[in-house]
């Protein structure tokens, strides 16, 4: 990690993670949710989405565009997603964006990104960040006193 050989050795560094569940979401639960109000945000719904797309890829690495297609198979209707969720049509076309993109996300769980961490650091632990849909999976990973 570049981090730990930039941080003072009493330094601390937080970073954001978005962690997958250490059992991936099955997508049929995820379209249930949505369209039975359990989501708020279409954001958070396009991160739910994503992770149940990462189930398999070696390095809990995803193509974007393999997002889109998820997204497209779960969701093939969007007139009836924004009548059930009263997002806009635009607020969902978003999505589109992804369709061509040539970036890469990641998704791994906390725990292996924490086991990763500690080769570099001797204390990291992650910490809550709120009560917003998803949040769970948003922690803030904190890395302290890099190992020399």
């Amino acid at each position: 990690m570049a981090i730990a050989s930039v941080l003072k050795a009493d330094g601390r560094a937080g970073i954001r993670l978005y962690a997958s569940p250490e059992t991936p979401d099955d997508p049929k639960d995820v379209r249930a949710l949505a369209l039975g109000g359990g989501v708020s945000t279409f954001h958070e719904l396009k991160w739910r989405v994503a992770m149940t797309a990462i189930s398999g890829m070696p390095d809990h690495i995803i193509p974007v565009t393999r997002i889109f297609e998820q997204f497209e198979a779960i969701f093939p209707d969007r007139v009836e997603l924004s009548a059930r969720t009263r997002w806009d049509l635009p607020v969902i076309g978003t999505i589109d964006v992804y369709r061509n993109s040539s970036a890469i996300y990641s998704f791994a769980p906390a725990d292996a990104v924490i086991g990763e961490a500690h080769a570099f650091f001797d204390n990291v632990g992650v910490v809550p960040t709120g009560t917003y849909g998803l949040a769970e999976r948003c922690p803030l990973l904190v890395l302290r006193s890099p190992r020399r």
